[in-house]
């Protein structure tokens, strides 16, 4: 066993030296364009003891959200998601392009932050039953069962209306930032036309006056207006390009003016006359909307005025009435007994 041993460790060093000595080889065989060039490299390799940065430095550098936090999300994130349904996910990720990926979050994540509120709910819940199912410090068994705090009926309910609305809070706070960022779309997209209406008026073509907005304003629109002028720049036909922001948006006002851009293309129709006639039909639509609101409101007011006004205006009007309606009692039951 021992010579077989020591014969394969020396066979592996032989190969070993071997190995070595080819590659000393090739390094000495290299021509002088390549020494020039490690050299070179070596040089630029080298730090300058003047502006280096320092090891620590470097490697402390950014926040802990960044170096800590963000990764460790984010493998658990991908952990939960290879455990989700793949319709689930792309119904969730279509969901969160229309609210414009807010924190930059992806369908995993999504995942990750509904579980972690379940899990509070479950504990906030858990600790709302405590109270009710506890029985107190009781000394023996017979008094455990006679002394035991009855099943409290409000305190179960509370805690399961507590664990649905911290489940449900993700859920809630997505579709309320699909709604506001839909309403900033359809608000801004008539001050929009009416930019490109300019724009083309003064020689601009549609993708240049698309350019305009995307570059001078800040708004959702706008950066979606600069992603379809970069998509016609990649080679993406302007038709499909406006189809995808129409897809990605889901607004009814925008998809119907990118339908109308697309058929006045197909026909050949002049640009500036139709972002004319739509900027003007998009104005009359924002008056009909903002009549519409306004319509509205007195049906919305009217809860608020019988919980809070109407009761305050009570009191103040008939507060002072009462001792006088007291004294008109009594004096009305004393005449009536004698």
């Amino acid at each position: 066993m021992q010579p077989t041993l020591a014969t394969f460790i020396a066979l592996i060093l032989a190969i070993s030296g071997v190995v070595f000595f080819l590659i000393g080889l090739r390094s000495s065989s290299a021509d002088e364009l390549t020494k020039r060039v490690m050299q070179y490299i070596s040089d630029a390799e080298q730090p300058d003891i003047t502006t280096a940065t320092p090891v620590q430095r470097t490697e402390l550098s950014g926040s802990f959200r960044e170096r800590v936090l963000s990764p460790a999300i984010a493998k658990t994130a991908d952990l939960i998601g290879r455990l989700t349904p793949g319709e689930l996910s792309t119904t969730l990720k279509y969901q969160l392009a229309l609210a414009g990926n807010p924190m930059g979050l992806t369908p995993r994540g999504f995942y990750l932050f509904r579980i972690i509120f379940t899990l509070l709910g479950v504990i906030f819940a858990f600790s709302l039953l405590r109270g009710s199912l506890a029985s107190g410090n009781a000394p023996s068994n017979a008094s455990f069962i006679s002394e035991a705090e009855p099943f409290n009926l409000g305190k179960f309910v509370w805690s399961g209306i507590a664990l649905l609305v911290l489940a449900n809070l993700p859920k809630t706070w997505l579709r309320r930032k699909v709604r506001a960022r839909k309403m900033a779309i359809v608000k801004a997209l008539p001050d929009a036309l009416d930019m490109l209406s300019v724009c083309a008026h003064a020689g601009l073509g549609f993708d240049q006056s698309l350019q305009r907005i995307s570059e001078h304003w800040d708004t959702a629109l706008a950066k979606e207006f600069g992603r379809v002028v970069t998509e016609i720049g990649m080679g993406i036909p302007r038709r499909i390009a406006l189809r995808n922001i129409a897809e990605r948006l889901d607004v009814t006002e925008l998809s119907s003016f990118i339908a109308v851009i697309i058929q006045s293309d197909k026909l050949g129709m002049s640009i500036t006359q139709t972002l004319h006639a739509q900027a003007k039909q998009m104005r009359i639509e924002r008056r009909f909307r903002a009549q519409e609101q306004a319509r509205k409101m007195p049906i919305k007011m009217l809860f608020p005025l019988m919980l809070f006004i109407f009761p305050s205006m009570f009191a103040v009007i008939l507060g002072p009435m009462v001792p006088i309606l007291d004294q008109l009692f009594d004096t009305l039951l004393n005449s009536a007994v004698y």
